[in-house]
């Protein structure tokens, strides 16, 4: 889908050059214009249907129709989906005849169960900036709705880029301000928990498997924000390369300059954080496991003890059962009485020396 935005009367405006929006745009639509053959007729003549003033043009999901059709309005080459995920620098980072192309990854999904990160592409022209992406950011919906209403942010193609970027590191820091208050809850949840365990001396029934299930639940947050900060820090790392490579270029305006320089200073802080989230990260979830292994150590000792417990009434039983001709215990009045006694007490005396000792 090719979206163009360009400035009227003062407002700032988008068209739908080629594809299909949301579900209501689609709804507006007559039902000829959704068919595959229409479709495909408005990405063959998207350069001649471009505005010819548009300064934002978004492609979201191109077709190669679509994407040629760029290439013909523009004369620049746009990277395909495999280039657009390649690592090296040179392959995101370059500038071609007067355009900057820049690629970064970008995280989008935060809120799901699972986190998902994207290559998007800027390209930065004199008159226009292009976008090329196979994800939707949510950034990306919040800068145009707010250039929608305020044209001003959208004064020119830099000014819509570092608008995007900004908004991009803005919700990074959220999503890792998400992040670390849900961490913080699950330290609560593990330490306070855990605390409580060990201040009642006989835990009820069932608590031992009710905190099994709990651990395996922050197992799991843990998890998924030890992945959300990873897919953070990558994105972060992919913006402070765009940054660095936009602060080089000389034909950035003044202002645009200032706000690359106080963009690379946010970037670095929030990068900090994500730092210092990960290391928190590996803490909880080390801690996670140790606790685990102690209650997993703590099952295994009371069927150890009670193996130890029960060896001395199985000694007695066996001596018993031996099928000897001469064995004058067999022939005593009381000698069965004295046999369970003696079972008996063998199994009582190491139960108490072991809860004597606090092994139970």
């Amino acid at each position: 889908m090719i979206t163009a935005y360009f400035h009227q009367d003062g407002s700032f405006k988008k068209t739908i050059v080629s594809g299909l929006g949301t579900r209501p745009v689609v709804a507006d639509v007559p039902a000829a214009e959704v068919l595959p053959s229409r479709m495909q007729a408005a990405a063959d003549h998207a350069a001649e249907t471009l505005p010819p003033d548009a300064i934002w043009v978004d492609l979201l999901e191109p077709t190669g129709a679509e994407i040629h059709a760029i290439e013909a309005a523009f004369g620049i080459e746009v990277p395909t989906r495999e280039e657009m995920h390649e690592i090296e620098a040179s392959s995101r980072l370059y500038d071609e005849g007067d355009s900057l192309v820049m690629t970064a990854p970008i995280l989008h999904k935060a809120a799901t169960e699972y986190p998902e990160s994207g290559a998007v592409t800027f390209i930065l022209t004199p008159s226009s900036l292009i976008t090329v992406r196979f994800v939707d950011p949510l950034p990306f919906a919040v800068f145009a709705r707010r250039a929608l209403r305020h044209a001003h942010l959208a004064s020119g193609p830099q000014q819509i880029l570092l608008g995007l970027l900004e908004g991009i590191a803005d919700r990074l820091a959220d999503v890792l301000e998400l992040a670390a208050a849900d961490m913080e809850q699950v330290s609560r949840d593990i330490f306070a928990k855990q605390a409580q365990a060990t201040s009642q001396r006989r835990p009820r029934r069932g608590v031992a498997g009710q905190k099994g299930g709990s651990l395996q639940d922050v197992l799991r947050r843990i998890g998924r924000n030890g992945d959300l900060a990873t897919k953070a820090r990558e994105s972060l790392l992919g913006l402070s390369r765009v940054v660095l490579f936009l602060n080089a270029q000389n034909n950035m305006k003044k202002d645009a300059k200032q706000r690359i320089k106080t963009l690379s200073r946010d970037i670095a802080s929030i990068a900090d954080h994500a730092t210092f989230l990960a290391g928190k990260i590996n803490f909880l979830l080390d801690a996670t496991l140790g606790l685990i292994n102690i209650e997993q150590n703590a099952i295994i000792k009371i069927f150890t003890v009670a193996a130890v417990a029960f060896l001395p009434p199985t000694l007695i039983a066996s001596i018993y059962g031996m099928n000897f001709e001469f064995m004058p215990e067999l022939h005593w009045q009381h000698g069965y009485l004295l046999a369970i006694g003696m079972m008996v007490l063998s199994a009582v005396l190491p139960f108490w020396y072991f809860r004597k000792r606090g092994w139970l």
